[in-house]
């Protein structure tokens, strides 16, 4: 067997480990940044250009090989994915008004939003129990709300 066989046949044979040895799908989350940032490219004509030369082709099998044996292995081994972003959130309005969150180790949320004029205000949300109480940036008390059960059913 020549040198070319033999490394495809070792490529072809970790990859079948690693995703056996996965258990699961995983998240996938190298394939699901790199997906909407080629098809997000300079509008939708630009994005369905560079996604049939560079993310069919090229970006898209390197990021799910990525992601199957090696990502979502360690996602499976350790439980964390190194690329997930579940414990974070981003949102903009169309006023250029935006809200950024990120869960804390301990449970809390950092919350940050930023003015459309570039004024930034920081906050922390804590729950305990039913009660959520939200902290602004020295630690000082702003709010406090006992969550009832009509409530968590609504968000359902």
């Amino acid at each position: 067997m020549n040198v070319k066989k033999r490394i495809l046949c070792t490529v072809l044979a970790a990859s079948v480990v690693g995703m056996s040895l996965s258990g699961c799908a995983g998240k996938y989350a190298l394939f699901n940044k790199a997906h909407p940032a080629i098809g997000n490219l300079g509008g939708k004509w630009v994005g369905a250009v560079v996604n049939w030369i560079i993310g069919i082709p090229i970006v898209y099998p390197i990021s799910i090989f990525a992601d199957a044996c090696i990502f979502n292995v360690i996602e499976f081994w350790s439980g964390k994915n190194l690329l997930a972003s579940a414990n974070q959130f981003e949102q903009s309005d169309e006023n250029g008004n935006r809200l950024a969150a990120v869960k804390n180790d301990d449970g809390t949320l950092s919350v940050k939003v930023t003015g459309a004029s570039g004024e930034t205000s920081a906050y922390l949300l804590d729950r305990v129990g039913d009660d959520v109480s939200l902290f602004d940036s020295s630690g000082a008390l702003i709010a406090s709300h006992t969550v009832t059960r009509e409530e968590l059913a609504g968000l359902r």
